[in-house]
């Protein structure tokens, strides 16, 4: 702020050779009360006033007194271009209520008083205050003053945020009252700055900067500055944990044997791993920065870091050596940022040895799984099932749809009909097929010992128990299938076990406390009527409905007699590997003897009686003849008609081939392709068969 903006216009001059009573009246006339004198040339000579015109009556008379007669020359011009911060020395020095202001040549253009300098400088120490008082308000940090007598004068709308306090119920108060933690009071003695000293306010912790206010070496205050790091410390702990992080990552990729480096959207290496510098022959320090291609020969990074689209296992050529490298764009918020890129094989040669050791493991691996599979698996499938009877297609059919799920299978029959057979191919037919194939016959255990078979036992759990414990069926059957065969013969205590583990699919060790997990499959067989059983109160309702989900009735041999020339040949040729006999067949008169009889061992029965028939037989015989079988067959089929010797097996089969087509196309309407659908045969095959027995 310059004078010339302070100064008042209105200049009232004379010279100093005019007579009093004029210049009385040009200053009545102006309304002024002083008058500057000036020269003929304008430049500014002194002043007059109305103590000089009243000294001047007081003694002669203002008649014939001039201006220059009461004239004061003790004048402080002040020149138009200085500053009001200047004026402090001329105020100091000079006690004078007014001031002329002149230009540069001395003429006066002004009258600058003191009461208008004050006025200013009051009017902008105001503004100052409102400014710097609107400036703390607006602080993000907390800021509170205290006078010398330790009263709060400041507390600003941040410190009122994080503290919780308002300012009316702290200012005017003793700082200890309001804020007992300030330790204020001690910077009010010490006159030392506290810098950058954590403390706790409530819920949050803050810091703060508290320094003495100074008035020359005398201290009359104290303030504090401080900000809420709550918040500030949970970003350094991400901050440490983003540090750590790429600590972590970095370490990671430097321990890679693969050649490892990493380039931003404009092909700039960020990153790259030792590996990837000694393959180069090339040092980090110098390649960080470097744009990619003048650091990796014949390198597309820099391509796919602008056009996004990954290069998987793509053949380059670096420093002789054909490598496989990948290429994998870096997205990020769905924006292609970089790329990074890895030397799978730094020599084609290296990816060719690896195949070959792979191929030789993927052989290793399917030769132990076979021999898993036969160790724990079952070695019945689907194809073991022999009967082209409508009883048994439909029974199969059924078995081959509850494989591919995984509910729970009830298989009844009776003794020696093939549950077993069905279960084992209901697991190697199913998704389970690669998991164990665990047995359990629970008529052949006794009850006390049938709970730790199933669920086995933990260390300590009994006298004798084996160190370390021992697991138990369920256990080991895991991710497979669990086979309880003679579930009718479990005891009611172990039953209601047993429906707990069907039911939650978990269990406890006998004498453990861990709970185990079950992933499994459970088939159950019995050759008992459960139904009958449920009424005379010897099994468990609700675990006949839970195992009752898929049920699958074998059907008994003597209603299924036309599978039995099958039977023979498949049981034959088992059996001459044990029994060590080259038998080529059963006759015919034998055979319809077989057919005859009813079979209350099934096919058990059937293989046993096939059997002793081998081991009665003489060296040179190769079909098993009527005299070969046990008295039982042959008394209960003495009134069949005898059969003439030339009839021989392959005769039987014929006929009965030919009889099993015949009624399979009468229930088929006479649709050949639906009759060879019911038989389970490829169409051609049925037209052969068809054109073989003269069927038309």
């Amino acid at each position: 702020m310059r004078i010339r903006d302070l100064m008042n216009m209105n200049v009232v001059t004379v010279l100093p050779t005019m007579m009093l009573k004029e210049a009385a009246v040009i200053l009545n006339n102006a309304g002024a009360d002083k008058a500057l004198v000036v020269d003929d040339d304008g430049k500014l000579i002194g002043f007059i006033s109305q103590r000089g015109f009243i000294k001047a009556v007081a003694i002669s008379g203002i008649d014939g007194l001039c201006v220059k007669d009461i004239m004061t020359n003790r004048i402080v011009p002040l020149l138009y271009t200085k500053s009001v911060s200047e004026l402090k020395e001329e105020f100091t020095l000079n006690e004078c209520p007014f001031f002329p202001v002149v230009d540069g040549e001395n003429r006066p253009i002004g009258i600058l008083h003191q009461t208008d300098v004050v006025t200013y400088l009051s009017d902008r120490s105001l503004l100052l205050v409102e400014d710097t008082q609107a400036i703390i308000q607006s602080l993000y940090n907390g800021v509170t003053a205290v006078n010398a007598e330790g009263i709060v004068t400041l507390f600003n709308a941040a410190a009122e945020f994080i503290t919780g306090l308002t300012a009316d119920a702290v200012i005017g108060h003793h700082v200890d009252h309001v804020l007992p933690n300030s330790r204020l009071m001690r910077v009010l003695e010490t006159g030392e700055t506290e810098v950058n000293q954590q403390q706790t306010i409530g819920n949050c912790k803050i810091i703060t900067t508290r320094s003495p206010i100074l008035n020359g070496n005398k201290v009359i205050g104290a303030v504090a500055v401080f900000q809420n790091i709550t918040e500030l410390q949970t970003v350094a702990v991400e901050l440490e944990n983003v540090k750590n992080l790429k600590s972590t990552l970095e370490s990671a990729i430097e321990s890679f044997f693969e050649g490892i480096v990493i380039v931003d959207r404009s092909g700039k290496i960020t990153m790259i791993n030792q590996s990837y510098c000694d393959f180069l022959g090339a040092e980090r320090e110098r390649v960080i920065g470097q744009h990619v291609v003048d650091v990796i020969p014949n390198t597309r990074m820099h391509v796919v870091a602008q056009d996004g689209k990954a290069e998987i296992t793509e053949i380059q050529r670096i420093n002789d050596h054909n490598c496989v490298v990948t290429r994998i764009p870096i997205v990020k918020d769905g924006e292609t940022v970089g790329a990074v890129g890895k030397v799978v094989f730094k020599d084609v040669k290296d990816l060719k040895i690896l195949s070959n050791k792979l191929n030789k493991l993927e052989f290793e691996l399917e030769y132990y799984k076979e021999e898993l599979r036969k160790a724990y698996g079952g070695k019945y499938t689907f194809d073991s099932i022999i009967g082209t009877s409508e009883k048994m297609q439909w029974i199969k059919s059924i078995a081959l749809k509850a494989a591919k799920g995984n509910s729970t299978v009830l298989i009844l029959g009776e003794s020696g009909t093939g549950k077993e057979v069905f279960a084992q191919s209901i697991h190697n037919g199913g998704i389970r097929n690669n998991g164990p194939f665990i047995k359990v016959n629970c008529a052949a255990l006794p009850e006390n010992l049938l709970e730790t078979e199933l669920f086995g036992y933990d260390e300590g759990a009994f006298t004798g128990a084996k160190k370390g414990g021992k697991p138990g069926k369920f256990e080991l059957a895991n991710r497979g299938t669990i086979f309880l065969d003679e579930i009718g013969d479990m005891p009611i205590s172990m039953q209601v076990k047993l429906l707990r583990v069907l039911q939650e699919r978990e269990f406890e060790r006998v004498g453990g406390t861990r709970t185990i997990k079950l992933d499994l499959r459970v088939i159950a067989a019995t050759n008992r009527d459960l139904t009958k059983m449920i009424e005379k109160g010897e099994f468990r309702q609700d675990l006949y409905y839970r195992l009752d989900i898929i049920s699958l009735a074998i059907p008994p041999l003597r209603e299924r007699t036309e599978d039995i020339p099958a039977l023979c040949d498949m049981l034959l040729k088992k059996i001459n590997k044990r029994v060590q006999h080259d038998v080529e067949g059963v006759a015919a008169a034998t055979l319809k003897l077989l057919m005859a009889y009813k079979w209350p061992g099934n096919v058990r029965e059937l293989e046993n009686v096939l059997e002793r028939a081998l081991n009665l037989m003489d060296d040179h015989e190769v079909l098993i003849a009527p005299e070969h079988l046990p008295p039982i067959v042959k008394k209960v089929n003495k009134d069949i008609e005898p059969i003439e010797v030339s009839d021989n097996l392959a005769g039987m089969l014929d006929d009965a081939e030919k009889q099993a087509i015949l009624k399979v196309l009468e229930e088929a309407g006479g649709n050949k392709s639906k009759a060879a659908k019911i038989l389970g045969i490829h169409r051609s095959g049925f037209y052969q068969k068809l054109q073989k027995h003269n069927i038309k």
